[in-house]
This record gives structure tokens, sequence and C-alpha cells, in this order.
């Protein structure tokens, strides 16, 4: 179900979704704000107004990242196969920085996360990052490498990342830009996000 609400000066649509899930939460997946309700939840409004500041602040940057893939462009010159080197060859160095190993690399389709990292030391990397730029492919499988040291997004994992990449909030930002193109100009990307949902 569609609705709209007005924070500050911004018109924020919104789906309600309820589900068998113990406490409310808000999903905000790029530009969709999805408010994932127990069964039988009413005060929807209450979780609107108790996080009306947090959903402004990302709906604000997602339009002006929006905005920025105007000055921006998807790489299709690059291969499948010169993709997957140079992945690889990130992950022989990076795995020699971090003292680390990978058990598997796995190359998937993804349509909410650029890569992750298991347990297992199985990394996933999205095969939609052959598009972008090699440095923000550095930056994202040092991301989920990083994370063979430190699972967690805590302070630990922040200082890890900043051993290389002291401009990470700049690189989030950057990645945020690529995927509203990716979004915006990929057929497939559109095909599975629809099968997705």
């Amino acid at each position: 179900m569609k609705n709209n609400v007005k924070i500050y000066d911004l018109d924020i649509e919104y789906e309600i979704i309820h589900r068998k899930v113990k406490y409310p939460r808000l999903e905000l997946k790029t530009d969709r704000l999805r408010l994932i309700l127990p069964l039988g939840y009413n005060n929807h409004e209450k979780l609107l107004e108790k996080h009306k500041n947090w959903i402004y602040k990302r709906v604000s940057c997602i339009k002006s990242s929006m905005e920025e893939t105007k000055n921006r462009q998807l790489d299709f010159g690059r291969t499948e196969d010169e993709f997957r080197a140079l992945v690889q060859t990130y992950i022989e160095r990076i795995s020699q920085e971090l003292d680390v190993s990978v058990k598997r690399v796995y190359f998937r389709k993804m349509t909410s996360r650029w890569g992750s990292c298991s347990s297992k030391k199985n990394i996933n990397i999205n095969r939609y990052m052959q598009y972008i730029p090699t440095e923000l492919i550095e930056y994202v499988v040092f991301h989920e490498m990083a994370h063979l040291v430190e699972m967690g997004h805590n302070k630990r994992f922040k200082k890890i990342i900043s051993t290389r990449f002291t401009n990470h909030n700049e690189m989030e930002r950057e990645l945020l830009v690529y995927w509203l193109l990716i979004k915006e100009n990929i057929p497939m990307y559109k095909k599975a996000q629809s099968v997705e949902d």
C-alpha cells in the first residue's frame, strides 16, 4: 500500500508491509521507504515521527546523489573476464596486506548490496560492479575482506578501512551514486529487482 508523508520540505512516498516480525523497522533501499510492521501494528505515523530526522537525512542524500548521476558514466568497456581478473588481483594483494585468506569468491547479480563476507570466509561480489570505476571496486573488495578481521561495522572495522581509505565516506557516497546509475541504466538490474520484489 503506497502512502505519502511530508517531512520538512520533502514529500516522501512509503509502503507499509505487515509481516510476522517482533518489532517495527524502516527500510530505505535506494529511493524506496518501507515500513515493515508486525501483524496488527497500526500506529505507523508514530514510527515515522520518531525517525523523521533519519528519514529526511537519508532521502535528501539519495536525491542529491540522483542529481550526481548526471555527471557519471558506467564503464561498458570492461569485459566480465577482465572484471573477475581485477577482483582476483585485489583479493591476492589485500589478503597479504590484512594477513587473511579467502576460501571462495562468488560473483552474483545482487540488487541490494555490492558484496558480502560470510563467517566461512567466502566473499560474494556483485557482478554489476563490472561497470563502476576501479577504485570503487577495490574499495568494496577491501571492505568485504576487512570483515575477515572484524565482522561488525564497529570502531575496529572503521579503523581497518581507514588504514587504506581515509576518504571512505566519500567512497560510500560514490557507491550510492553508481548504484542509482546502474538502477536507471541496466535493464537486467530492473528485471532482477522486479523478480526480487
